[in-house]
């Protein structure tokens, strides 16, 4: 008798295997009737402005037209505006507002404010104004929503694990999904602290040098770290999502299906999709190559690296590319840093866990499983048929073929209906 409860209540703690990985974009928010567009954001950033500069304390910038009127705006406006003509944003910045946020005029900046201390000072604490003003207004915006909890009609079942790009708790509430299979991977709105948005081209850290030679340099210095301090800096969120993985016993060999729903795959978040393609897929992983094997002089990496820090103006809005000497080392630079970071990360994941042995032990940045014998087919929805053509150039790029798309998410998951 106590044999048979005994393995009764091991079936009742048994794991049930993750074969499935579902991935949810924004679209699948606005799927669900919810309005999480840029453009919505964009109408609560200038409806509650006046009321986050109150709040945080930081006080109006008055602009005087050629007609006499004055009007008050933000840093926000002077730093990722025109500062000489300060107005409000367009609407190609807010139509890709994460990207935008890379698109700073340092050489314009450094003009308006000039180099002497004193107004060195005023562009450190209007980019530092700017920063915290855009913060709070899309933390604010993404707490606001009030998701009702309805029925669904699909049902994502215990073999599946959700990888959620959105801040919101649809899932949960709509879908009846348990919390312990949904991982948020730029946070979520319960948790201010844990949300996470920006650009993802210029994770590495700034160049101390720059702010040593003062003047100029110590401008460059400045937009330097809001670009560093804006990044999504994607790789660390990977490993994080590889340990959840890890925890929660998901085996890249095991996933047959992967799902991905109203999500662009845009370019901000190509190495989210580079990491889950090379999970789910064969013989696609190429290591990182090692900073020690590029034996160029220390020295004249140091003027590469800054060579590249001084162009990104010019790279940005002459359309004038850096040099490839530059990018390398800038690149050799990085892997090196993030590196450091994820050796850092996975030592505090074992002591987590209690694990013995050598961190070399633990792969959690090389997660493609040496033990498949198929690729996973990939589901993937298309709002447009511009949509559609995008995600045929990205899954060519990355070297997966075996997926479909679909018009609709309906069409994308209609196996997971409820009848």
């Amino acid at each position: 008798m106590k044999r048979s409860t005994k393995r009764s209540n091991d079936n009742k703690y048994k794991q049930t295997k993750k074969d499935t990985l579902i991935i949810v974009g924004n679209g699948f928010d606005r799927w669900q009737g919810l309005d999480t567009s840029y453009s919505a954001f964009r109408k609560y950033y200038l409806l509650h402005r006046d009321e986050i500069l109150k709040k945080l304390r930081i006080e109006k910038i008055e602009i005087g037209r050629n007609n006499g009127i004055i009007e008050e705006l933000s840093d926000v406006e002077l730093i990722y505006g025109d500062p000489f003509h300060p107005d409000e944003l367009d609407e190609i910045f807010w139509g890709s507002f994460e990207s935008s946020l890379s698109e700073v005029d340092d050489e314009r900046l450094n003009l308006f404010f000039g180099k002497e201390k004193r107004d060195l000072k005023e562009m450190k604490r209007s980019i530092k104004n700017a920063k915290k003003i855009l913060a709070t207004a899309f933390c604010d915006w993404v707490t606001s929503f009030e998701i009702e909890k309805q029925e669904a009609k699909y049902k994502f079942g215990d073999n599946c694990i959700i990888i959620n790009f959105n801040y919101t708790d649809t899932l949960v509430k709509r879908f009846d999904i348990p919390q312990k299979n949904e991982y948020h991977i730029h946070g979520q709105a319960s948790d201010k602290s844990s949300i996470i948005f920006g650009h993802s081209s210029h994770p590495e850290y700034p160049m101390t040098q720059l702010y040593k030679f003062g003047g100029r340099f110590r401008g460059a210095f400045f937009v330097d770290s809001l670009l560093y301090e804006t990044d999504k800096h994607v790789q660390d969120n990977i490993q994080h999502l590889a340990m959840f993985l890890a925890l929660h016993t998901v085996f890249p060999e095991d996933i047959k299906n992967v799902y991905v729903l109203g999500h662009s795959m845009s370019p901000v978040d190509i190495e989210y999709f580079q990491f889950f393609i090379n999970s789910t897929c064969t013989n696609l992983h190429v290591e990182a190559p090692s900073p020690s094997e590029n034996n160029n002089d220390p020295t004249e990496d140091f003027m590469s690296q800054m060579e590249y820090v001084l162009s990104h103006s010019e790279r940005t809005f002459k359309g004038i590319e850096a040099k490839e000497k530059q990018i390398d080392a800038v690149e050799k630079e990085f892997i090196a840093e993030q590196e450091e970071r994820n050796s850092m990360m996975q030592k505090m994941f074992l002591k987590t866990i209690g694990a013995k042995g050598k961190i070399g032990e633990l792969r959690l940045e090389d997660t493609q499983a040496q033990t498949r014998s198929e690729d996973a087919h990939w589901h993937i929805s298309c709002h447009r048929p511009k949509d559609k053509k995008w995600v045929d150039i990205v899954m060519k790029e990355l070297g997966c073929n075996s997926y479909t798309t679909y018009k609709t998410i309906d069409e994308c998951i209609a196996d997971f209906k409820i009848n």
